[in-house]
């Protein structure tokens, strides 16, 4: 009886400490991306997906994308946007609504894509908890990944001379 009781203790435990890290590890990635994404709105309860999400740069010329999952259908998502990007500077361009959803946005120079997707039926599932609906956010800023070179080389006769 005692291996019993020892065994939950320890199960326990080992439960509780994962689950912790893990909610360490989502709140230091959220951190990451909200300082990325620092006026771009992500729903609250998001749970961002650290292996879909890659950002490149830094301040405001950062390009990347950032993916989570949210307990949200995409008609929820597409009036979140709707309500919380136009407070925050950003225009919609552009929207396509079918299966998956497509909203387009600009700010200056910056240009971002939102693709919400539900997930297929076990994809997004968590123990005890629906089904989650798949947000990839793609953000580009003009500038990021390069001007274009303005060098102008001038070439006088007599170095047109060596060259030949």
């Amino acid at each position: 009886m005692n291996y019993l009781k020892f065994f939950f203790l320890v199960s326990t435990i080992i439960i509780t400490g994962c689950s912790s890290l893990e909610e360490r590890r989502q709140k230091d990635t959220r951190l990451l991306v909200e300082y990325a994404l620092s006026d771009f709105p992500i729903p609250s309860k998001a749970s961002i997906s650290e292996d879909e999400t890659v950002i490149l740069g830094s301040g405001n010329k950062w390009s990347g994308k950032v993916t989570y999952y949210v307990e949200m259908s995409p008609q929820e998502l597409v009036k979140f946007y709707d309500a919380s990007t136009p407070q925050v500077g950003w225009n919609m361009t552009s929207s396509t609504i079918s299966e998956d959803v497509i909203l387009a946005f600009q700010k200056d120079k910056r240009f971002a894509t939102v693709e919400v997707s539900r997930s297929s039926f076990l994809e997004g599932v968590k123990l005890l908890s629906s089904r989650a609906t798949k947000v990839t956010i793609s953000l580009n800023h003009a500038d990021s990944i390069g001007v274009e070179s303005t060098n102008n080389i001038s070439i006088d006769d007599n170095s047109k001379e060596n060259i030949k």
